[in-house]
């Protein structure tokens, strides 16, 4: 990961895109989700930050950042369930194919949503930016494993499964 991101919501899911298309960073990202219930874009979002020089997450932004997107994912969740759901039903079912290609492609529309929200939250919070902007890559790792850390100690304390999963898409991120 090199270069600074862009600033604002389209900046955010073009960062996105670019992690999450990295080899084994989906999967690290959905097994977190599956086995743990963290928010993708939430982690893309601590990636994101380091990236534009926050070091970390401020007292309570990061519970302030997930009340925000709430509402979006209200809708998300149970969306990408039906998705999942309609998946195993395509093998019994023909017409259940373009019935998950639209809730696939809604279901990433939301997504695209939930990151508008997200950037707009995390504009708005306590945080500082570190002295040094754009962080060397030194420092944007040691960020990013910042908010990485505080994040899934919030889902999954003193999990060592989680803390793993993490370390390996820290890992996955900036190789």
């Amino acid at each position: 990961m090199t270069g600074p991101a862009e600033p604002g919501p389209a900046g955010f899911w073009a960062f996105s895109l670019g992690l999450y298309d990295r080899p084994g960073a989906a999967a690290a990202c959905l097994e977190l989700q599956t086995r743990f219930g963290a928010d993708v874009n939430l982690l893309l979002l601590g990636f994101w930050r380091a990236r534009r020089g926050y070091t970390g997450w401020a007292d309570a932004e990061l519970e302030r950042v997930e009340a925000a997107v709430a509402p979006v994912n209200a809708v998300l969740v149970p969306l990408r369930t039906a998705r999942q759901a309609l998946k195993s039903l395509r093998e019994i079912e023909p017409t259940a194919d373009g019935l998950y290609a639209e809730l696939k492609a809604l279901e990433l529309r939301l997504e695209q949503v939930a990151q508008v929200w997200l950037a707009a939250a995390a504009r708005i919070g306590p945080a500082q930016r570190s002295a040094k902007f754009p962080p060397d890559r030194d420092d944007e790792i040691e960020a990013a494993a910042t908010h990485l850390a505080a994040y899934l100690e919030r889902l999954a304390p003193d999990n060592q499964q989680a803390l793993q999963l993490g370390a390996d898409l820290l890992k996955i991120a900036f190789s």
